[in-house]
C-alpha cells in the first residue's frame, strides 16, 4: 500500500511538472479612454469678472476662427492678458465683454470667453450672430502656429460643431467674411488648404 501510494504521488508530481503553464492575463477595457482629451480653463478658473450687462442670445450655425492680431510672446502672462482684454473690451469698446467664446495661447490652452449664448464682437463688418468664434492668441502674420495650437484648434473645433450641429463646410475664418487679413497668413494657409477642416472631420465624432 505504501508503495502505491509513493508511485501515485510520483504520477502527480510529474503530470504537474509537464502540464502547459497557463499565463494570466488582464482583460482589456472595454472602454479604453480617449487618445483625445479637451481641457479647458473655466472662467472661474483664470478669473473672470461677471456680465454687468447682456445682449439678445443667438443660435450657433458657424465656428468661425480669429487671432489676437498683436504678437504675443512666450512669457507673457496669459491670465494677465485675459483679464486685461475683457477690462478694455467692457471700458473702451462698451461691449458686454471679452469679443471671443474661446481663446487659445501659445502652448494650445483653451479658455473659454464670452458666454456662447451671447453673439461675440469685432471690429470689422461681420454679422457675427449664429457664430462660435475661437481666437488664437498672436499675430500670424509674423508668427508660427505650433503644431500643438493646431491640433487644440481642431479639437475644440470638432467639439464644438458635434455640440452645435455645425457641418464642416461652415467651419471658415474671419477673413473668410469681411476684408481683413485675419486670422493672419501662416493660420488662414490651413483653411485655405482645407487641412484644418480636415483634421477636425477626423476627430469629430461618428
Amino acid at each position: 500500500m505504501t508503495q502505491r501510494i509513493l508511485h501515485v504521488l510520483i504520477a502527480v508530481l510529474f503530470l504537474s511538472y509537464c502540464a502547459p503553464q497557463v499565463e494570466t492575463v488582464s482583460k482589456p477595457s472595454l472602454e479604453p479612454a480617449s487618445p483625445h482629451s479637451l481641457e479647458i480653463v473655466t472662467r472661474a478658473e483664470w478669473g473672470w469678472v461677471p456680465l454687468t450687462d447682456t445682449i439678445l442670445t443667438h443660435e450657433i450655425k458657424y465656428i468661425t476662427i480669429h487671432h489676437g492680431g498683436e504678437d504675443f510672446s512666450e512669457d507673457k502672462d496669459v491670465i494677465k492678458y485675459l483679464i486685461g482684454l475683457q477690462s478694455w473690451s467692457r471700458s473702451d469698446k462698451n461691449w458686454i465683454d471679452n469679443p471671443y467664446h474661446y481663446m487659445i495661447d501659445l502652448q494650445g490652452k483653451i479658455y473659454e470667453a464670452r458666454p456662447i449664448e451671447y453673439p461675440g464682437d469685432t471690429n470689422t463688418d461681420y454679422d457675427v450672430r449664429g457664430h462660435a468664434l475661437i481666437c488664437v492668441m498672436g499675430n500670424y502674420e509674423h508668427q508660427i502656429l505650433s503644431k500643438t495650437q493646431f491640433e487644440q484648434l481642431a479639437l475644440l473645433t470638432a467639439t464644438l460643431a458635434d455640440k452645435y450641429g455645425v457641418s464642416n463646410d461652415l467651419i471658415k475664418s474671419h477673413k473668410d467674411y469681411t476684408e481683413t487679413l485675419c486670422p493672419g497668413k501662416d493660420l488662414y494657409r490651413y483653411l485655405e488648404d482645407g487641412s484644418l477642416v480636415k483634421r477636425v472631420a477626423e476627430l469629430r465624432k461618428p
